[in-house]
Formats: structure tokens, C-alpha cells, sequence
């Protein structure tokens, strides 16, 4: 078994790449690593062989598909399935272990998965590739897809990673069976408060991003322009008006994280002062007390609530991507195109050069 590549190294493939399942020998899936469309992620091809070969559901899960393309927990960020919409990682992990369901009627055997950059970035809104032609194994190569060489053989099997530990509460934190000793309670519970104070640090910055994403929603909120009225038509005014209300929901959402972050388990109402002065005035320097075992619980219950909190915040970031600003971005950019024919329309030939009717002079 091969060392894992790290996905974040790999530079953008110039061919469908054979993806082996080390779990699985002899089962290959195609990979496109950074397609165009996709800079931060991964188009993933299932043969038709396959397809035709399961029609109840596939041998493989998620987890598989993610350790075979060097895609490690902290950096999945949205998966979509089959054609599907786009998932977020904290969406599901609850699955990401079970094995894949069958493509539905209308699907397309192709899965895509993004990933985190060492910038967050939002989930990108990508066309799905063509259809493969033929009969063959080996998938056509999508459409906008990067020229450039890469040899990258070396990381085309990558070791498994074990998702179901990573994705679901860390197991590090649980009971083995072994004599909980005053020593062993404090260190439990210092690595939870570690653990938790790590956590806050990283919500610190996804908190800046959800304040600058609700700047963001607000400002495209917005009436359309004379100029994009008039080359609108009226589907194009209710998809923009449909998209204002999401706009303005996702606005509110992005505002509940931060004010759950601000005021919230992170500070002193959610009780954040009190574990902090328990942890430095008896954990810390270990003094003996009857309540560790209180103390424990209190701990374990403040960081599972941090983890909660962290992927409501990832969650609702994925989903503004989604939603809000690529969705608006794509209504302009429709309402955008048809203002450049319209005034495209309204020049005619004039020997030889295109002139505007309104700079010409009546004969």
C-alpha cells in the first residue's frame, strides 16, 4: 500500500487517472483531480460496468472514494452524489461509511468532492462533465478540463483513512476500560479542555468569515438595474426575486452563527468562564477533589457543543457559497449576457462599420 497524497499537492490533471479501492483489489474508478470547473476538488467517474453491476447499491462508501483520492477528514469539505446538490461535509459524516446507493434514474455515474484549500474556500458551483461516449471503461474528459501535464503515479493508491473515527465524536476522549485514577480524570479532562480551546481558535476565524459572507449577502441583495430590467424577461425577474429571498435567509442564518459564537458556549453566558476557572485553580495545578467525575462530564458536554457548533458554522458558510452568492452571481451573469445581445441587436452594418442608430444621421 502506497503513502497517501496529500490532495492539496496535487496540481490539476491533464487525463482521466485510474483510482484504485486498496480495500477492494481489481475495482478501479476514474479520478479527475482539479478540473477547471472544480479547481478545488475532484470529479470521481464509476465505470459502467460497474454501474450495470449494481443496480441495488455499490460495494464502496464514501470513506473509500476519499482515502483513495488523498482526501483526508479536515479536508472534505462538500460532497455531491450522482448529480446530486451539494452536501457538506457535516452532513454527511453520519454516512460517510455506508456503502454508496445506486445512481438514480436520470443520474450521472460521477461523483464530486471539494476540498479545503489552506484558505477556506466556499463550494465552488460547477456544470456537471459531458456524458461518456461509447462503451468503454474509461470515461471522455470533461469539457473545460487543464492541458498541463503531471506525472502523478506515485499517489494514485492512497492508505485508508478511518472516517467513521474522524467524521463521527472523537473516540480519543472515551472510556477503554481501563481504572480511572485521579492521574487519569486530569488528564482526561485537560485534553478535552485543550481540545475545545483548539476549536474556539479555529471558529475565531470561520467567525470573520461568516461576518464578511454576511456583508456579502447584503450587498447583492438588491433591486435590479433599468438596464438589466429591460433585458430581463420575466422568468428572469422571478429567479432573481426567488434568489433575493434566499439571499436575505442566508443572511440570517450567517447572522445566528456569529451571534451563537459571540455570545453564545464561547463565552461567559454559555459557562466558558466557569470551566476556565475550574480547569486553572484545580485541574491545572492538580489539586484533589470529589467532583472530577462532575467536572468530567461538564467538559466533555462543553466541547461535543463546540464541535457542534463548529460544523453549524462550516455548514451554513458551504450553503451561502452555494445558495447565495454563486446562485446570485449566476442570475446576473445570465441577465448580463442578454444586456450585451441587446445592445448587440440595436447596432446594424453601416459600411463596413457597426455604428449605434443614435449617432446617425437621417437621410
Amino acid at each position: 500500500m502506497s503513502i497517501p497524497c496529500d490532495i492539496s499537492q496535487r496540481l490539476p490533471s491533464c487525463q482521466w487517472e485510474p483510482l484504485s479501492i486498496n480495500r477492494l483489489p481489481g475495482l478501479v474508478l476514474w479520478a479527475w483531480f482539479r478540473p477547471a470547473a472544480l479547481p478545488s476538488g475532484v470529479i470521481i467517474s464509476i465505470p459502467p460496468e460497474l454501474v450495470a453491476g449494481s443496480p441495488v447499491g455499490f460495494p464502496i462508501s464514501l470513506a473509500d472514494i476519499l482515502s483513495a483520492a488523498g482526501v483526508f477528514p479536515q479536508q472534505f469539505q462538500a460532497v455531491a452524489l450522482f448529480g446530486g446538490i451539494w452536501q457538506p461535509a457535516a452532513v454527511v459524516a453520519a454516512f460517510v461509511t455506508h456503502p454508496l446507493p445506486p445512481v438514480p434514474p436520470g443520474g450521472r455515474a460521477e461523483i464530486l468532492i471539494s476540498f479545503f484549500e489552506p484558505v477556506l474556500m466556499p463550494i465552488p458551483m460547477v456544470p456537471m462533465p459531458q456524458e461518456h461516449g461509447g462503451i468503454t471503461s474509461e470515461p471522455g474528459i470533461p469539457h473545460g478540463t487543464p492541458s498541463s501535464p503531471d506525472d502523478l503515479d506515485e499517489c494514485l493508491n492512497a492508505a485508508t483513512v478511518d472516517w467513521s473515527d474522524e467524521l463521527a465524536d472523537d473516540l480519543e476522549f472515551e472510556d477503554g476500560g481501563e481504572l480511572l485514577t485521579d492521574d487519569t480524570m486530569f488528564n482526561r479532562i485537560e485534553a478535552l479542555w485543550k481540545s475545545a480551546t483548539q476549536l474556539e481558535r479555529q471558529m475565531t476565524g470561520l467567525r470573520q468569515k461568516l461576518s464578511a459572507m454576511q456583508t456579502t449577502l447584503g450587498k447583492m441583495d438588491r433591486e435590479l438595474t433599468p438596464d438589466e430590467r429591460l433585458a430581463s424577461d420575466r422568468e428572469d425577474r422571478d429567479e432573481w426575486n426567488d434568489t433575493r429571498r434566499w439571499l436575505r435567509d442566508l443572511q440570517s442564518k450567517c447572522h445566528r452563527e456569529v451571534k451563537a459564537f459571540d455570545i453564545g458556549m464561547t463565552s461567559g453566558a454559555g459557562g466558558r468562564h466557569h470551566l476556565e476557572n475550574i480547569f486553572s485553580t484545580i485541574i491545572e495545578p492538580r489539586v484533589n477533589s470529589s467532583k472530577l467525575s462532575q467536572y468530567r462530564t461538564e467538559f466533555e458536554k462543553h466541547r461535543k457543543d463546540m464541535v457542534s457548533l463548529q460544523r453549524g458554522m462550516v455548514a451554513i458558510m458551504a450553503t451561502s457559497a452555494q445558495n447565495g452568492t454563486q446562485r446570485a452571481q449566476r442570475v446576473l451573469g445570465k441577465i448580463a449576457r442578454k444586456i450585451r445581445e441587446l445592445r448587440a441587436r440595436n447596432r446594424e452594418p453601416l459600411g463596413g462599420t457597426n455604428m449605434d442608430r443614435s449617432v446617425r444621421r437621417k437621410r
